[in-house]
């Protein structure tokens, strides 16, 4: 049985995707979940520093852990601020600095994308590794990346095969390793 929460593509499952395909293959078809690690807790508390966020120069009002779902587009997430009234900016925060943050970009502009279908119209979104701020335009193409990344997320959910996906060196430190068929 599929719960309500199931039918949703989440933030958690664009980021995987653009982090590994297989994961996602792995949570939903296996229903098999990582436990969280120190990382993912102290990530998990966030520290909304208004510094940072005056500095970005993010529109007030501030929202913080806005949980969102649209349920005609099938999606749903926590955007961790969402500033502004009419024309809104979001944020994203983790704690860490990373050398790879591709996967966190996409999270960020699904939140830009649940927003935008929600509560109104994104012109920037914000991404913030510990103290550094990486700035982005909300236009067509970030949310036709989102848009496509959604769909291959429902493509592999549904999939009783996994995807092909070649190994790199991320497959050395993965959770999943356990259970992934690439390796």
């Amino acid at each position: 049985m599929v719960t309500t929460e199931r039918r949703y593509v989440t933030s958690w499952d664009v980021k995987e995707y653009v982090y590994c395909p297989v994961i996602v293959w792995i949570k939903h078809v296996l229903n098999v979940e990582e436990p969280p690690d120190f990382n993912m807790i102290f990530g998990s508390s966030k520290v909304y520093r208004q510094d940072i966020l005056e500095r970005v120069g993010l529109p007030k009002p501030w929202s913080f852990e806005v949980s969102l779902r649209n349920s005609s587009r099938g999606i749903a997430g926590v955007v961790d601020v969402i500033g502004g009234c009419s024309r809104y900016e979001v944020v994203e925060l983790k704690a860490f600095r990373r050398w790879s943050y591709s996967h966190f970009r996409i999270q960020l502009m699904f939140y830009a994308y649940l927003v935008s279908t929600t509560v109104g119209p994104v012109t920037r979104a914000h991404l913030v590794l510990e103290d550094r701020v990486r700035t982005y335009s909300v236009n067509n193409h970030a949310i036709r990346d989102v848009e496509w990344v959604i769909e291959r997320v429902r493509e592999i959910r549904d999939s009783e095969k996994p995807p092909q996906v070649l190994q790199s060196r991320k497959c050395r430190l993965c959770w999943y390793r356990r259970y992934c068929p690439s390796v």
